[in-house]
């Protein structure tokens, strides 16, 4: 167990704190009809935020903790808003994953991050469609 592995699973775990913080913001936001979505999105990246703990944990680190706020990158007072920060906060997830993965240096770690990775970078593409966002598919997400 290296280093830089705990490394990048903490780096993905202040992507999954972020995300979880941001989907707050997205789900007051965003319209009535997309809400449920947010919420079962949401409960994916505390999901995956717990899994991560318990990676680290076994890796003999204490887990990151959660800020208690985060800024935004942008004002967000309406539903185009609300979808451009999710496209967003799954992009920085992306990229946290992306990392680990880079780190990665047992089979479970790498598997984990990959997985977690490609759902990312799923939503992504999935929040700049609903956005309008052109290309829908970021080239090389996470990088």
């Amino acid at each position: 167990m290296s280093e830089a592995e705990i490394e990048g699973l903490q780096a993905a775990l202040r992507a999954e704190h972020s995300a979880i913080w941001g989907y707050g913001i997205v789900g007051s936001s965003i319209s009535p009809e997309t809400r449920s979505v947010v919420r079962d999105i949401d409960a994916a990246h505390r999901a995956r935020r717990d899994e991560l703990a318990d990676l680290i944990r076994l890796r003999g680190s204490d887990p990151d903790p959660a800020e208690a706020n985060y800024e935004l990158p942008f004002p967000v007072g309406d539903p185009a808003g609300a979808l451009q920060l999710a496209a967003l906060l799954e992009a920085g997830v992306a990229q946290g994953y992306a990392f680990a993965v880079s780190q990665a240096t047992t089979q479970r770690a790498k598997g984990f991050a990959l997985a977690a990775l490609t759902d990312a970078a799923l939503r992504q593409t999935s929040w700049r469609q609903l956005s309008g966002v052109a290309p829908v598919t970021p080239e090389f997400p996470g990088l």
